[in-house]
């Protein structure tokens, strides 16, 4: 028991970790009326009228940013912006949480805690080492640390308080879900239409190849209806035009000249008479290999890098190869085993990496250039440095990806930010593709699209409606050729069509030729064998379709995994219940978000002296 109150630290650790989502509201509220740098704690939003302030947000911000940085090989601009957003989606969502549970009055008791305390530990300490015995999680062991006497009263008021908070959840989460119930026969219904399959043949009738502009008009009054009924959501986003620099942290050519001197050099060691394992062990970059002396495993031929393969093929055993270059870098190799098809293969990986050299070069021409373009502007510094600028770069709002940059939201919310101004320039952003410099040329509120931007638009998606709706009246003769007695194949060649037959395929499958989810796929479920269909939909193409074979599910099949289809059915329900039901509480509650107009505040105000 010492030895187990020694690792107490570790143990609450391990529920620091695990609890910081539930315990955000306890001890956080006690602040709600508390200073922030000499000033009054200030709202950084409501929801449903209920104030968050400032540090209530910023705990919950850094502890979620604390825990991706964990995880993580560290955080780009991007990657702080997406778990921020993401954050102050998940504080919205527990005070929704919370105002249901004080709304609904529900409480837990002592002996419920208590009995939560003994019989139900955290899924996080199950895998504690401390709590196991021959590999498995003793509860005897969680029982006697958390009832020992000795064991400090701050850690257990610690895990009361998680109890205390998940608890009430797990009631509300069960009230929610009580009135979720799957039937024997919907589940039947699931299991059938997952494992039934069908077989068919099908003649294809493709409008955009059989039906020719010239056959088909569409009006302007047509389009014009069509933009009149959907002008509500023919809505353009709000938008931002700027110039953008992106410099990429990649390694230079001496970078990739010294990899390869490393990677040969390796290899002469081991034909020096170093032992593989050990020089793959010390010096290999891939960490997983490296930890079992280089050794990738005995895997089939294709499971390799082809590149690797290709060179394997022919290695001597037991001799190490010339570094193979592939996309992730160098690999000096090892065969250990070969068959007709499968190798057994050790490594050791040299990456391409950017030099210490390489990266100050790419900082020093990144802040050259940011210097010089607030001094003139983007194009003047990018023609000074040599350097491609990016010209009337569109940033739509609600859409994170920049051509060219990758994710980069934070680039985005800036140009469109209450606090930029046209012909500023952004701070540099960095995300996984580089760093990326933005000048702002010009901003464009949320709009409806005037019927003259919109009718290419409509036109186009009409003509295709028109032509298909042709296809559709062409396949109709097939058919009538059918029902006259004409062999399928022969009626389909004579109009210059052929016929296409599937392999078996289930409900839920694409089916290449009739698509996925479609009326032409649901016919060979719901016709007998050797029936004609009329004339489906395939989505982007019209089908006629003759059921070939069935492969019906059957009930003794079903009784055997019923109850795992019950269970699996009443999770997904109960899953997704809980998720319309929030969804539910978001979509009613005015939430306002004043994190951007207090960020505004704070930078207008006057630095005070001595701070």
């Amino acid at each position: 028991m010492r030895k187990m109150r020694g690792s107490a630290s570790i143990v609450m650790g391990i529920m620091a970790a695990a609890f910081v989502g539930w315990l955000v509201f306890d001890g956080i509220n006690a602040m709600q009326g508390g200073n922030l740098g000499g000033q009054v704690n200030p709202v950084v939003g409501q929801v449903g009228g209920q104030d968050v302030r400032y540090n209530e947000w910023n705990i919950f911000l850094q502890n979620q940013l604390a825990l991706s940085r964990a995880a993580d090989r560290g955080m780009t601009d991007e990657d702080v912006r997406v778990v921020t957003e993401r954050a102050w989606e998940s504080l919205i969502g527990a005070t929704l949480i919370q105002a249901e549970l004080d709304r609904l009055g529900v409480t837990v008791s002592d002996a419920e805690v208590r009995q939560a305390f003994l019989t139900q530990p955290p899924q996080e300490m199950l895998s504690y080492p401390g709590f196991q015995t021959d590999g498995q999680f003793d509860i005897d062991k969680y029982r006697r640390f958390f009832t020992d006497p000795a064991t400090d009263e701050t850690q257990l008021l610690q895990i009361e308080n998680y109890y205390r908070s998940i608890l009430p959840r797990a009631k509300l989460q069960t009230l929610v879900q009580s009135g979720i119930y799957v039937s024997e026969e919907e589940a039947w219904r699931f299991y059938r239409d997952t494992n039934e399959r069908a077989r068919v043949r099908f003649v294809r009738v493709d409008p955009g190849q059989t039906v020719a502009d010239s056959q088909v008009a569409v009006s302007e009054d047509e389009i014009r209806r069509v933009y009149d009924e959907r002008v509500d959501e023919l809505i353009r986003p709000a938008s931002a035009r700027v110039n953008m620099v992106s410099i990429s942290l990649r390694p230079s050519v001496a970078d990739s000249v010294a990899a390869r001197e490393r990677a040969a050099e390796l290899a002469d060691r081991v034909r020096g008479g170093e032992d593989f394992a050990e020089v793959a062990t010390a010096e290999s970059a891939d960490s997983i290999s490296g930890a079992e002396g280089g050794f990738m495993g005995k895997r089939p031929m294709s499971a390799f890098d082809p590149r690797l393969a290709e060179v394997a093929a022919d290695a001597p055993l037991g001799q190490v190869t010339d570094p193979v270059e592939t996309p992730f870098g160098l690999h000096v190799l090892q065969v250990d085993e070969r068959t007709a098809d499968s190798l057994a293969l050790r490594q050791i990986y040299v990456p391409f990496e950017i030099s210490g050299a390489t990266e100050d070069s790419v900082f020093t021409l990144l802040d050259d250039l940011e210097d010089l373009a607030l001094r003139t502007d983007l194009l003047t510094a990018g023609d000074s440095l040599g350097v491609t600028i990016r010209t009337d770069v569109q940033l739509l709002d609600g859409v994170d990806f920049i051509p060219g940059a990758g994710q980069l939201g934070v680039a985005r919310e800036w140009a469109l930010g209450p606090e930029s101004e046209i012909g500023d320039l952004s701070d540099s952003f960095e995300n996984p593709a580089g760093f990326h410099l933005v000048e702002l040329l010009g901003r464009r509120d949320e709009s409806t699209i005037p019927f003259e931007e919109a009718e290419i638009g409509i036109r186009a998606e009409l003509l295709v409606e028109k032509k298909k709706e042709r296809a559709a009246e062409l396949a109709g003769g097939l058919l009538d050729a059918v029902a006259a007695g004409r062999p399928l194949d022969e009626a389909a060649e004579e109009l210059g069509w052929s016929v296409e037959e599937t392999g078996s395929f289930r409900r839920g499958d694409f089916v290449p030729g009739l698509g996925q989810g479609t009326e032409a796929v649901g016919f060979g479920f719901g016709a007998e064998v050797g029936e004609f269909s009329g004339v489906l939909d395939a989505g982007d193409a019209v089908v006629v379709v003759e059921v070939l074979e069935r492969e019906a599910a059957t009930r003794d099949g079903f009784e055997e995994v019923r109850d795992a289809v019950l269970g699996q059915l009443s999770f997904e329900r109960s899953q997704q219940y809980v998720q319309k039901w929030l969804a539910a509480l978001r979509e009613d509650t005015v939430v306002e978000d004043h994190r951007a107009r207090l960020l505004l505040q704070q930078e207008a105000q006057p630095m005070i002296p001595g701070f």
